[in-house]
């Protein structure tokens, strides 16, 4: 039962929470060989969730096979600069699954499609891992250890966020490199090290390889740095001249990483949401209902728009007036919030932003972060706003930033409530359970419980039906998958564009199906009924039989295709 694990590794963590608990109670600046404890703690239960969820999926995410797809192209094409400057990602999350493939192969070299799925996991989990030490040194930089410490339990184990940082998606990766660059570039500001600088660069290419939002941080960065140097207060020309020499820093990092990228693909982004916000000055008609149901079966056999998010926000008001979107896209930026940080962290960031000290806003480091997330929610606001929807995943970076809030919002409020109770015996007791941040906890214990489910649990049955197909129809018959996840675990992606495939005679094509109490119509490009017009007959079908997971998956077979 998943509320017993959840016991077990609630108990596991209180134990570890008393461990960190008289470390930061030790020194208000611990020592080297307390922070190395104290992230080691950190890291080790990051990385026990993510083998849970690693070994607890049921199905690859729908956008990660599109990574997989890209990361199968660098395996097998001679012409990697063809391949980036075609795919509609940046190729630096493809290329780690292209990497970590080759010894996950080795172990399981009979399948495919698991062998990948594990791999861009691995890769994902890895980092984000990896993305506890800059999370803790860009709260701490701003606020305190306690803060710290709360930041990171709190942003890898929110439900919402965590489930993405265990699957196979590229935030993992993306989101080390973007707080690694925000934790150079406070600390930089403090120290003036030009290598730091450089570092904060580097990163932020590194991010930018992954995400076009990496850009941000850097443009950011270079705002506050030209300013300094223009208004600010300088008491010598040396302090300036350092100043300088930083900014030339940052960019030569940048640069470096970036350039090559950006000359290679002539552009500043392959994603079509990027070019299209970018290029778009009005908003016009977006028909995202039927988006997908115009593409023919060879083009959804490619995955041309596998990318398009299965798990988002849609425009349903096609036929409502301008004020009706532009509303609508400001309501959908705010629930991408509330979901990601579990509703009571929200109430937790708007108290802490409240209570923030004056002076930690002046910190030119902290001006950055507020830079980054005002460009990043426009940056939001305009894809809900052009394309008509806005995905979860999208904000995950800005929830990284808000989240270092809403930890000091909950540390000033158990403070707040212990302090109501003045002298009396109950504050003594309610003063050592604070220790751990009361309220904190109480966001904490529930989204341990949530980010135990099983990944993507309610869509066995389109594994199942890759499954069958994969032993019952030729290598060359088309599969028509919406959902993509039949065709994957077919193994279909890894024959696309091969050519001399053995194809049924006479020949056939296979759709997938799903009924479900709540159908993706954008998805379902053929109904039950025009494929029984076209002579279609049911040959499989799989009834998930899990609790909640009210959906059969099924194959028809339509002759003459």
């Amino acid at each position: 039962m998943i509320w017993l694990r959840s016991i077990g590794w609630l108990m596991r963590m209180g134990v570890a929470l008393a461990m960190l608990n008289e470390v930061v109670e030790e020194k208000t600046l611990p020592s080297v060989r307390s922070q190395v404890f104290i992230l080691l703690i950190l890291m080790l239960l990051v990385a026990g969730l993510r083998a849970w969820q690693i070994t607890h999926t049921e199905v690859a995410a729908r956008d990660s096979i599109g990574f997989i797809r890209y990361a199968w192209l660098l395996e097998n094409s001679t012409d990697w600069k063809s391949v980036i400057k075609d795919a509609q990602q940046h190729p630096g999350f493809p290329l780690a699954i292209h990497l970590t493939s080759k010894p996950v192969r080795y172990f399981v070299a009979s399948d495919l499609p698991l062998a990948y799925q594990l791999s861009s996991q691995l890769v994902s989990s890895f980092f984000s891992v990896l993305l506890v030490l800059p999370l803790f040194y860009l709260a701490f930089e701003i606020f305190n250890i306690k803060v710290a410490i709360w930041s990171v339990l709190l942003f890898e184990f929110l439900p919402a966020i965590s489930k993405v940082l265990g699957d196979g998606l590229s935030e993992g990766m993306f989101l080390f490199f973007a707080a690694s660059a925000l934790a150079c570039i406070l600390i930089a500001f403090k120290t003036g090290r030009v290598t730091t600088w450089f570092f904060a660069g580097l990163f932020s290419a590194c991010a930018y390889l992954v995400r076009p939002e990496g850009m941000i941080i850097v443009f950011a960065c270079f705002v506050v740095m030209l300013g300094n140097i223009v208004f600010g207060k300088f008491n010598d020309s040396k302090s300036k001249m350092k100043m300088v020499v930083g900014l030339a820093g940052v960019m030569l990092g940048f640069l470096m990483l970036a350039l090559p990228f950006i000359l290679t693909i002539g552009k500043l982004t392959t994603k079509p949401t990027g070019q299209k916000i970018l290029e778009k000055i009005a908003v016009h008609q977006v028909e995202a209902d039927s988006r997908l149901a115009l593409l023919n079966g060879p083009e959804l056999v490619m995955g041309l728009f596998d990318q398009a998010p299965l798990f988002a926000s849609w425009w349903e008001g096609e036929d409502k007036g301008p004020a009706a979107r532009f509303m609508w896209s400001f309501m959908v930026l705010g629930e991408s919030y509330l979901k990601g940080l579990n509703y009571l962290g929200c109430a937790f960031a708007l108290v802490g932003l409240l209570m923030t000290p004056k002076g930690v806003w002046w910190k030119p480091g902290v001006i950055v972060v507020v830079i980054s997330f005002a460009i990043l929610n426009v940056a939001f606001y305009r894809v809900a706003l052009v394309m008509g929807y806005l995905s979860e995943r999208h904000a995950m970076l800005a929830l990284m930033m808000v989240v270092v809030w809403s930890a000091y919002g909950g540390v000033v409020l158990g403070d707040s409530f212990v302090g109501f109770f003045g002298e009396s015996s109950i504050r003594v007791g309610l003063v050592r359970l604070n220790q751990f941040s009361l309220m904190l906890i109480l966001l904490f214990v529930p989204s341990v419980y949530k980010s135990m489910e099983t990944l993507h649990y309610n869509r066995e049955g389109f594994k199942q039906v890759g499954k069958w197909l994969a032993s019952n129809c030729k290598e060359g018959d088309l599969v028509e998958d919406a959902f993509c996840w039949s065709h994957y675990y077919a193994g279909k992606v890894f024959l696309e564009g091969k050519s001399g495939l053995v194809v049924s005679d006479p020949r056939v094509k296979y759709v997938i199906v799903e009924r479900s109490g709540n159908p993706h119509l954008r998805l379902q490009t053929q109904d039950e009924e025009s494929l029984k017009a076209q002579n279609g007959k049911v040959v499989y079908d799989w009834p998930c039989r899990r609790k909640g997971a009210n959906s059969t998956v099924l194959v028809y077979e339509v002759p003459g295709s």
